[in-house]
């Protein structure tokens, strides 16, 4: 019987319990001598999935002398120990109480009344179990068909054999029950697939295909698609333009992640009307909390794609109103052509990706399509990011500081800390260059925190050599704004380096500023207390929520360097200038001119009555002995 042995051993290995013995066997398993002595030998054969053990319960519970056998329809039939049906083949339910896991077929025959070798029906039964086991749904009508073929041959057999009469429904019964139990098991593992497949391909959260589905779909697309028109596979990168401790929230963050995805299969289902596009065509995924996926084709060319992932943009960009709140968002795309960038799934999403990541680094981008050249400067930029990495473990970033000068004076009467990185070859890396970077890899919390520190040692070690009154600002990044610990950082930064709290200013920006008010005031509101100062950075580029500012504990006023910058080119620069020291002056708030570069711009900046200015006019930032020096010259000490 080697394929039986076979499909025994298939069984096994796929989580089935099989039991093949005896009738003396059968009797010790259940662990009842009065079956040992009662029942003759014969062949039995127990198949069993889920928990078989929960069924040996069942048949333990069983009155001894009863061979039994039972079906997931939740009864039991029993033979005496003469294999005849007890009552005329009278059905045993099984107990409410009772609950049984899985199924068991039991298969009882005698040799000596079957002319058809037992082995062989054996055999049968197995195979027909196994490819319901293996095949599921896809074999269920031969499966079917096979049963009543062998309750056939087994009919006619007995007939023959002038097996008694009174037995036959005991075989019969078997078989019709094996054929409901496997079409009841095909049914379930039909149902269960569905049930693992949808699952498996698609975003529990959003409805929509995940990773994997996106994998399975961009295969199908390729296989099948002639490419007569072009095609592109576009990733898009979403999330609230305020970074937020609310964002983080799971409901807030899932109610967020919801929408966008409804935003989405709502524009390309307007969409797929436009260009006359059956429902469905260009399926989306849900790739991550913010990020999803949309495989387009038949659009038309080139250009029509990137008028499609623009509007797609514009769509994600809509403020929504959630908590009684208007939320904004930013979103990015970046696009991969198909097959032009990849004929395998796992390149074509490498690809969009890092376009993606371009489009979010490149600025005023917003979607990006992939091009070998990518490859090359994200390979640039992941040394880079290794390389920054590296930085901030050996604290390796310090702080320069570019004076501040009081207008009316010429003293100067603060600086502002920047942070620089020189390599030990001596090179020094723009700000403009890792600064990005560290805020797309998570480190610029980190960056500003070491900048902070040294810049309140510095403020204390000048403050210590009688120079009271000149006081250090830093910047505070949008990514830093969203750490809870900011305050307590700040806090034991001027604590360690003994720095008195009012000769710290804090620069923040105005987009910031607006975006989320009260976060603003709860970060600030005890370091206001201890009196440290705060600045709205680059004023006039962004919300310009003149209200909201109004009601805000800032203190001064940085106007944006571009203004000043155009001060003898634009003819509206000068009105905008003087409006924002207008306003400044009624609102009682000091004003910081950034980027003065020549003595024009100083001398309209003082007739106007701006109270300071920074620039290269003066001096380009330096290092701190560099401007302890220049303090020496500019200031006598104030009296111990």
């Amino acid at each position: 019987m080697p394929a039986v042995a076979a499909i025994l051993a298939l069984l096994v290995a796929s989580g089935a319990s099989i039991m093949y013995l005896t009738a003396a066997e059968l009797a010790a398993s259940r662990k009842s001598d009065d079956i040992a002595r009662r029942v003759a030998d014969g062949l039995y054969v127990e198949i069993a999935f889920g928990e078989p053990g929960d069924a040996h319960a069942v048949l333990e519970r069983l009155s001894p002398g009863r061979a039994a056998a039972f079906s997931t329809d939740g009864t039991v039939i029993a033979g005496d120990a003469n294999e005849q049906v007890l009552s005329e083949g009278r059905r045993y339910p099984i107990s409410a109480g009772e609950d049984v896991v899985g199924e068991l077929v039991m298969l009882r025959a005698l040799p000596g009344d079957l002319s058809v070798p037992l082995p062989l029906v054996v055999g049968m039964i197995l195979l027909t179990t196994a490819a319901a086991y293996f095949f599921s749904n896809i074999f269920a009508q031969s499966v079917s068909q096979q049963a009543d073929r062998l309750t056939s041959l087994v009919n006619r057999t007995t007939l023959k054999r002038g097996m008694p009469e009174e037995d036959r429904p005991v075989i019969f019964s078997e078989f019709r029950r094996l054929r409901a139990s496997l079409i009841r098991r095909l049914q379930h593992m039909q149902r269960e697939n569905e049930r693992l497949m949808s699952t498996a391909y698609t975003d529990e959260r959003t409805g929509l295909g995940n990773g994997a589905e996106l994998t399975r779909q961009l295969t199908q697309f390729i296989s099948r698609s002639s490419f007569e028109y072009p095609s592109a596979f576009i990733q898009i990168d979403t999330e609230p333009f305020q970074h937020d401790g609310e964002y983080h929230d799971t409901a807030f963050a899932l109610e967020l992640q919801t929408t966008m995805a409804r935003r989405i299969t709502g524009f390309l289902a307007e969409q797929q009307k436009v260009y006359s596009m059956p429902d469905g065509r260009w399926p989306a995924f849900s790739l991550a909390s913010d990020d999803f996926g949309v495989i387009v084709d038949r659009i038309g060319s080139r250009n029509e794609i990137n008028k499609f992932a623009k509007a797609l943009i514009a769509r994600l960009k809509e403020p929504y109103a959630i908590g009684g709140k208007t939320v904004k968002f930013t979103a990015f795309a970046g696009i991969a052509m198909i097959p032009e960038d990849g004929q395998a799934p796992q390149d074509i999403r490498k690809r969009a990706y890092t376009a993606l990541m371009q489009a979010r680094r490149k600025e005023g981008a917003e979607l990006q399509f992939y091009s070998p050249k990518l490859d090359r400067q994200s390979a640039a930029r992941k040394r880079l990011e290794a390389e920054v990495r590296t930085a901030v473990e050996s604290n390796a970033f310090t702080p320069v500081f570019q004076p501040k000068v009081d207008l009316s004076t010429g003293k100067i009467v603060g600086a502002e800390a920047l942070a620089r990185w020189q390599l030990e070859s001596g090179r020094i890396v723009s700000p403009g260059v890792f600064i990005p970077v560290a805020e797309a890899c998570g480190l610029i919390g980190d960056i500003g925190e070491q900048i902070t520190r040294k810049a309140c040692e510095g403020a204390a070690r000048w403050s210590n050599m009688g120079f009271r009154d000149i006081s250090v600002a830093v910047n505070v990044s949008p990514r830093q704004f969203e750490n809870d610990d900011l305050g307590t950082m700040l806090i034991d930064a001027m604590t360690t380096a003994g720095l008195l709290p009012r000769l710290l200013q804090l620069e923040i920006t105005e987009s910031v500023a607006v975006t989320d008010p009260e976060r603003l005031r709860h970060v600030v509101g005890p370091l206001k207390s201890m009196g440290v100062r705060l600045a709205i950075d680059d004023f006039g580029t962004g919300h310009s929520n003149l209200a909201m500012l109004g009601r805000l504990p800032f203190d001064v006023f940085k106007i944006d360097r571009a203004f000043i910058s155009n001060l003898e080119t634009d003819k509206q620069a000068p009105a905008i200038v003087e409006m924002i020291l207008g306003m400044a002056e009624s609102l009682g708030m000091e004003t910081v001119a950034e980027g003065v570069e020549t003595e024009e711009q100083q001398q309209f900046l003082r007739r106007r009555g701006c109270d300071q200015y920074q620039g290269y006019f003066f001096s380009p930032p330096v290092g701190l002995e560099k401007f302890i020096e220049m303090v020496r010259q500019n200031r006598q000490p104030a009296a111990a």
